[in-house]
């Protein structure tokens, strides 16, 4: 999930529990179309009823951890908390959700996200502590002979795209190119896709083969870096501009060892955190009396007892 919207959906959460805006009423309008006004509380309750019971379920793991991070004493200092608004929510985002939410419920929000982490911290150091790791060469060696196929990668290209709907488009774009306009800008202007549009049609490198439709994937692996394509008929009219190429490419096992060996280092925290969570989710969760209307009604019901897969960071 997309790290800006988990924090929105958590935030979100955190208003059901009862830390509603001071200064943002349940009626104040956040959007208007047509005469029709849309409120803050049409807002929380669409959102509340998409999350549903796993939502909630969500927000009580988040719960259970904040209490034993707590225990241990792991509050977040100022400088953490500055850190946080700076680096992981950024300060746009902070001042967008202070339009919304009350600073108490803002604080709230970035006092259960830094616990939670610095929880999940403490427990990494205890395994490591108490149980140690050991992944010696010939665990990292069968697990390269087991994923071979990722340590074979074919030619790359890295590229970006710029796709419209028509033709007039798609020639108005090539026009702006050949006077020299740069490619990424015109990208974040007429990409149809929105996802395209906000990355300014930047799609990443690509593997020959690797799921790019046949007629971009001839023209992308023909062009040098630094060029741009004609336009290419599809569903939609393209224009793609490749950055670099990376030639095929097989990694031997010492090329990789030492990076094969710190991620099944990694695998082994993971599990053992996710262990510990599990466990004591199954033993917390039972504990809480669900008592929103919201959460209860459907067939989506929170269960007695346990959760699902933890929440990834």
């Amino acid at each position: 999930m997309n790290r800006y919207l988990t924090l929105l959906l958590i935030a979100l959460a955190i208003t059901a529990a009862g830390l509603l805006p001071a200064h943002a009423a349940p009626d104040t309008v956040l959007s208007t179309k047509d005469g029709q006004s849309y409120t803050l509380e049409d807002f929380h309750i669409f959102y509340m009823k998409q999350l549903g019971a796993r939502g909630l379920i969500t927000f009580l793991e988040q719960m259970v951890v904040y209490e034993q991070a707590k225990k241990q004493g792991l509050a977040p200092t100022k400088e953490e908390t500055a850190e946080f608004i700076k680096n992981d929510m950024t300060p746009e985002i902070y001042k967008g959700f202070q339009q919304i939410y009350s600073q108490k419920a803002l604080n709230k929000f970035v006092e259960y996200t830094i616990m939670n982490r610095k929880y999940r911290k403490y427990l990494e150091q205890k395994f490591i502590k108490e149980k140690g790791i050991n992944i010696t060469d010939d665990d990292a060696r069968k697990y390269y002979v087991k994923n071979i196929d990722k340590f074979q990668l074919p030619d790359r290209v890295q590229l970006s795209i710029i796709s419209v709907e028509d033709e007039k488009t798609a020639q108005e774009v090539m026009a702006r190119l050949e006077k020299g306009e740069d490619f990424n800008q015109l990208a974040a202007i007429y990409n149809a896709d929105e996802e395209l549009r906000a990355n300014s049609g930047y799609v990443g490198v690509i593997g020959k083969g690797m799921g790019l439709p046949e007629p971009l994937e001839k023209v992308a692996f023909s062009l040098e870096p630094g060029n741009h394509s004609g336009i290419i008929r599809g569903t939609l009219f393209h224009v793609i501009f490749v950055h670099n190429r990376f030639p095929a490419k097989n990694y031997e096992f010492a090329d990789v060892k030492e990076d094969i060996k710190k991620f099944l280092e990694e695998q082994e925290v993971d599990r053992y955190i996710s262990e510990h969570l599990n466990k004591l989710y199954q033993e917390q969760l039972p504990k809480f009396e669900i008592k929103a209307e919201l959460f209860k009604a459907g067939e989506d019901k929170v269960p007695k007892g346990g959760a699902g897969p933890v929440p990834s960071e």
